[in-house]
């Protein structure tokens, strides 16, 4: 698993990507991050794509450039978090911004 020492738990396989200027930049795919997202989910990686605009938007986004398959899951992003730790989980989760 991915991880660090300093950290209470061990980062889970699991990587959510936003439709609307992450995977999609300016109208057209991204073609870097739909490919590394394709090589995580091939090495056990849960793979979300997830958009502000609804779980209908992100649909359409996935079956318009064909990757649906690389996703195990198509949500909205969420508008609720219920979280005993509040906004402290995030640091449970990494930020990767080099592939968009």
């Amino acid at each position: 698993m991915i991880g660090s020492k300093n950290k209470k738990y061990p980062r889970v396989k699991c990587v959510c990507i936003d439709v609307d200027g992450t995977i999609i930049q300016n109208g057209r795919l991204n073609k870097k991050l739909a490919e590394w997202a394709s090589r995580k989910r091939d090495s056990g990686f849960e793979v979300i794509l997830w958009s502000a605009q609804g779980k209908e938007h992100a649909e359409k986004v996935a079956a318009k450039y064909g990757i649906e398959k690389t996703f195990s899951a198509i949500i909205s992003k969420p508008g609720y978090i219920v979280d005993d730790l509040g906004w402290n989980w995030t640091k449970y989760t990494k930020v990767i911004r080099n592939l968009i």
